[in-house]
């Protein structure tokens, strides 16, 4: 299982979503949409092991976190016009601090960062901080280690939209023993890097399928 968990520092919180503007008045919403595209769409199919989760920190009320499961999602195309749509219908109701589907495998709920990344604690998953001053991945995640029983029950990767994560976000997961690891020594788009890690991952998979 892989999920990655995205901090939209500005992304809208209502379902007023702007279709014809999604960078602007939506608050980088068309962010949000090309990184569920990337976590989950390959060529005509879709990754069913893969959950993305975008936490939307804009107006008007803040926090949201929606949560997409690639094992449930369905009628979802990887263009943004249709994922804005599914997102916007997911933005619309009341949101509670429990889990609610708003269509098939697209949940939303009152919760912030903090409370994702410790329920993933709570599951004991191994998660990692995406950082461009982080330990080099494959130094971490390697064929060496792919198979280690620490690794069983999959992988949960963090990254920050355009304004990255605040000190405080980043205080936090230094107190909880989360690892920075970093895929390049450059600053990469939210979406590249969850195509970046897919494709280590892949490879990884591949190799340890066929040895």
């Amino acid at each position: 299982m892989r999920e990655f968990i995205l901090k939209a520092n500005k992304a809208i919180t209502s379902g007023d979503i702007n279709l014809k503007d999604l960078p602007g008045s939506c608050g980088r919403l068309d962010l949000v949409c090309r990184c569920v595209s990337s976590a989950f769409f390959l060529s005509h199919d879709l990754r069913r092991d893969t959950i993305f989760y975008s936490i939307h920190c804009g107006d008007p009320n803040p926090p949201v976190t929606l949560k997409f499961v690639g094992s449930e999602l369905k009628r979802v195309s990887p263009d943004e016009r249709s994922i804005a749509l599914f997102i916007k219908k997911a933005l619309e109701p009341e949101h509670l601090e429990i889990w609610r589907e708003s269509t098939p495998g697209i949940y939303h709920a009152k919760k912030d960062l903090r409370e994702i990344v410790l329920e993933k604690v709570k599951e004991r998953r191994k998660i990692y901080l995406l950082h461009r001053e982080g330990v080099p991945f494959e130094n971490v995640i390697g064929p060496e280690n792919y198979n280690h029983i620490k690794y069983k029950r999959g992988f949960v990767f963090i990254l920050g939209d355009h304004y990255g994560l605040t000190k405080e976000d980043e205080k936090f997961l230094e107190e909880i023993n989360v690892e920075k690891i970093s895929i390049s020594p450059l600053e990469l788009h939210a979406n590249h890097c969850i195509d970046i890690v897919h494709n280590i991952l892949d490879k990884l998979e591949h190799f340890n399928n066929i040895v």
